[in-house]
């Protein structure tokens, strides 16, 4: 086989071991996987039926939820609690509160859902009321309420709603039955006393709607049991309510399959805890795999069709692609940077292996052209290094024509003029820090210091400034001109025109190997901190640009985390908090 392979061309190589390799292989994996696929197929779609079984319960729960808020509505009421306290001593006023309690319940009924109350009337005082089997709904009195069959359930649920199978009342010479939610009515005088017993039957109907999550699936059966696996509801006239159904005893919840009349039946079964009922769906498992079979075969087909496909283009593009690559590889191999090659581009085309010809030739041009700039650049660098020695000279001449400024304004007696010139001076000279980056926190205090008083000169005195630095902190480095942009927002926006009320603190400490910088201002404007904050990430556009300076210099130098955040001040005010590791110079480490 090896030898044979050996002497095939390149083009039959790469047929063969197509064949061997992609083709036979996942057609093999095809069929294995086809077996187990209508069993795996099974599982997933239980799942996802017992996911909306499971979520169609809950529906149907709060379509109970909703009865049981109705119905407490109603005893709580105080048409209920006041009619029946009221004493009766003729049967005209009986007749009116039999008048007043028909009429507030029929408020509450509906086409489908009706509402109905049934008092103790031992003494036979309501004997004129009609009975239940002469009306469909509405109040009703017995002399003996322990004749009702669902009399002795709701009972012993001491006032909690109970779904039940009941007769439907009026005229049923079929004993035609009805699902009804059934609860006790209490005094809320007197918690032991019972009031009544309130009924609302015709509740399948609304539950049945419910029901219309699985309108997709036309085979299913969907079933909503009792806690005795009688038929609550359903989607389908085969059973009628009250029919039971049978369901394993030690299914509560999941999924099984029955046979029934020679078919296999997928049930998904859920039990709800709330109510105490059961939702059964029964979906033929043909239904369920048909569709994936056909699918399956489908795909068979494409498989097959797109094999044959491959195995062509294979041949066609060995020829049209091997051929050229090789020359790009002979060209690549002699290529050495700096010098041009000697082939010349292709006319424009649209096949991939001209293009990727031309662009070669095109990245060896550029990358020679690099080489050239590099070499330029390299000479430019160093042009500039000679230019910056040469403009380190004309900041020392400034320094000088200040100070000698300085004196002879001191001289004439201009003193505050004077001093505004030297903190011009030192905030110059440490702006350049005779081009360093990082310096001490000392000097940048002097050049804090030295800002701080140009401005108290500038707004006369209008604010005080209480100064904070611990003597350990100030030998440590932090980027240069850091403190003015702070200092300068805090004046600005929070105390220019505050008057003598105005007042800021200027913190330095250290802390657990970190140096943490607070400005503070009793600022009596509201500032939006959060838009504050949202402006040092960029989230506020161009505004704050001194800020995001401030907090692209400190992670620059520290990384990301360091930087200067906002927070409302105890009091009053903003405090501005910068924090920076505590770094030295190389010289005080030894």
């Amino acid at each position: 086989m090896l030898n044979m392979l050996r002497n095939m061309n390149l083009m039959k190589k790469l047929i063969v071991l197509l064949i061997i390799f992609v083709v036979v292989p996942i057609l093999v994996l095809d069929l294995v996987v086809a077996k187990k696929l209508e069993s795996i197929t099974e599982e997933q779609v239980g799942n996802a039926l017992l996911q909306l079984v499971s979520g169609s319960h809950l529906t149907l729960d709060r379509e109970s939820s909703d009865f049981e808020e109705k119905t407490e509505k109603i005893m709580i009421s105080q048409e209920i609690q006041q009619l029946v306290s009221i004493p009766s001593s003729s049967e005209y006023e009986r007749f009116e509160i039999f008048k007043a309690l028909d009429k507030y319940l029929n408020n509450y009924s509906t086409n489908s859902t009706r509402y109905s109350l049934f008092f103790s009337d031992k003494d036979k005082l309501y004997s004129f009321v009609p009975n239940a089997d002469m009306l469909n709904y509405g109040i009703f009195y017995l002399t003996n309420l322990d004749s009702l069959p669902w009399y002795k359930a709701v009972s012993q649920a001491k006032g909690k709603g109970v779904i039940g199978i009941i007769d439907k009342f009026g005229y049923n010479p079929n004993n035609m039955q009805t699902v009804a939610y059934l609860r006790q009515l209490n005094s809320i005088y007197n918690g032991e006393s019972i009031i009544g017993y309130l009924v609302v039957s015709g509740i399948e109907t609304p539950l049945q709607k419910d029901f219309t999550p699985f309108d997709k699936y036309a085979d299913a059966e969907i079933l909503l049991l009792d806690n005795t696996n009688a038929v609550l509801a359903s989607n389908t006239s085969r059973f009628n309510i009250g029919t039971r159904i049978s369901v394993p005893a030690d299914k509560t919840e999941g999924v099984y399959k029955i046979m029934e009349a020679g078919n296999e039946l997928m049930c998904v079964l859920h039990t709800s805890e709330y109510t105490n009922t059961k939702l059964l769906m029964r979906v033929p498992v043909q239904s369920i795999i048909i569709d994936h079979i056909s699918v399956q075969r489908l795909v068979d087909l494409i498989m097959i069709i797109y094999f044959f496909i491959l195995i062509l283009a294979s041949m066609y593009f060995i020829q049209s692609i091997l051929k050229p690559i090789s020359r790009l590889a002979r060209i690549t191999n002699s290529y050495h940077p700096g010098r041009p090659l000697s082939i010349a581009l292709h006319s424009d085309s649209k096949n991939e292996i001209v293009l990727l010809n031309n662009q070669f030739i095109r990245m060896t041009d550029r990358l020679n052209q690099t080489i050239y700039d590099q070499y330029e650049l390299e000479l430019k660098h160093k042009e500039i290094e000679l230019s910056i020695l040469h403009a380190q000279i004309n900041p020392h001449l400034l320094y000088n024509t200040l100070e000698s400024v300085y004196w002879h304004t001191l001289m004439e007696g201009a003193a505050e003029s004077a001093e505004m010139i030297k903190d011009l001076s030192l905030i110059m000279r440490i702006g350049l820090s005779k081009g360093k980056l990082l310096i001490p926190v000392m000097e940048e205090i002097n050049h804090a210091e030295a800002y701080v008083r140009l401005q108290l000169f500038r707004y006369e005195y209008a604010f005080q400034v209480h100064w904070d630095i611990e003597e350990g902190a100030k030998r440590f480095l932090m980027p240069k001109v850091l403190l003015q942009p702070i200092i300068e927002n805090a004046i600005l926006h929070g105390i220019k025109h505050m008057s003598q009320d105005g007042e800021l603190w200027i913190t330095v400490k250290s802390v657990n190997e970190k140096v943490i910088i607070t400005v503070e201002d009793n600022g009596y404007k509201q500032t939006d901190i959060a838009k504050l904050n949202a402006s040092l990430v960029g989230e506020e556009g161009n505004k704050g640009y001194g800020i995001i300076n401030v907090q692209k210099r400190i992670q620059l130098h520290f990384g990301p985390g360091y930087g200067l955040r906002y927070m409302e001040r105890k009091d009053q005010g903003v405090c501005a908090l910068i924090e920076i590791p505590a770094v030295l110079e190389e010289t005080d480490r030894k």
